[in-house]
Order: structure tokens, then sequence, then C-alpha cells
């Protein structure tokens, strides 16, 4: 038997999709203090929500494989946004691209993952506020702290959904690792 049970897996994973989240925003910082050397430096995300155990079903809907295939695919290419080449729509598009799959994810996850569900829902809302009050590049510079912390509560409260779905679900892609610098 292993000696890593899977809640300490999950767990490991869990942290690694919250440095993941924080490292894909850095390339947003970077566009940000090139035209705002003002701005006030990104507030620490806050705390992730308590991991809580996988339903005891490891049978998923294809809904719900598609979904959690769909939100890896949107977490992992926020990760590869060049800021500096997309500019503020194409940054506003990505986060857009996270909060629907969350949404559709939620959706797909709701019979069997409730208290989950709640959880990314409240992420979510959060998300969207932050992107809604993003005009331009002055106010994506004013809430990168914001974006950033909401991004790793998308990205946490998702998590115990996703890694448990992966499992039964073999189209969800890994977690992606941040571009080097």
């Amino acid at each position: 038997m292993d000696a890593v049970d899977s809640s300490t897996r999950r767990s490991i994973r869990g942290a690694l999709a919250l440095r993941t989240a924080a490292a894909g925003l850095l390339g947003l910082a970077v566009l940000a203090g090139c035209s705002s050397p003002t701005s006030a430096p990104p507030s620490a995300p806050p705390s992730p929500p308590a991991m809580t155990s996988a339903p005891a079903s490891a049978t998923y809907s294809p809904q719900l494989c598609t979904a959690a295939a769909q939100f890896q695919t949107a977490a992992n290419a926020l990760l590869q946004v060049d800021a500096t080449k997309v500019g503020t729509e194409g940054v506003k598009a990505a986060l857009q691209d996270l909060a629907t799959a969350g949404q559709n994810l939620a959706t797909a996850a709701a019979a069997q993952f409730g208290p989950q569900v709640d959880a990314l829902k409240q992420a979510l809302a959060s998300l969207q506020t932050t992107v809604a009050g993003i005009q331009d590049q002055a106010t994506l510079s004013a809430k990168l702290g914001a974006l950033a912390g909401s991004v790793a509560q998308v990205e946490a409260a998702a998590t115990p959904i996703v890694e448990s779905v992966r499992a039964g679900c073999p189209g969800v892609p890994p977690v992606a690792t941040p571009p080097p610098s």
C-alpha cells in the first residue's frame, strides 16, 4: 500500500493548483507593473476552504467529466496568458472562460458534490464581481491583488471536485505547471 493516502495526495494537488493559479497571475503583474508603478502590491489570497472528502461514488456522468475537463483546460490556459500580448481584453476573456467553465462544473457537479459546489459558486461570484470592475489597464493594475485572490478561491473551491472526478474520468487534463519565467 502507498505510504501517502489519497486525502494527502488531494491536499498536495490542491496546494499545487493554488500555486499554479498564483503563478499565472504573476504574469498579469508584469503588465500591471509596467503601466502602473504606484499600484499597491497584490494581497495574499484568502485561505482555501477546508478539503472535504470525495463522494463515495466513482461513477460520473459524461456531463460532469466534460465540465471537469473544460474547467481544468480553462485553468491551465490562464497560466499561458501573456498579458503584454493580449492586453486587458484578453485577460478578461481568459478569466471569463474560467468563470464559465466553473459555472458549468458547478451545474454538472451539484448532485454529487453539494457542499463543494456551494463553495465554488461563492468563489465564482467573487471572481465575476472582480472581473466586472476591470475596465482598462489602470483598473486591471489596481485590482490585481483582488483578482489573484478571486482566482485562487475559484481554484481552491474547484480542486476537490476536479480531483475526485479526474479519478473516474480519464479525459480530465492534469494541472499545468507555470511556464518558465
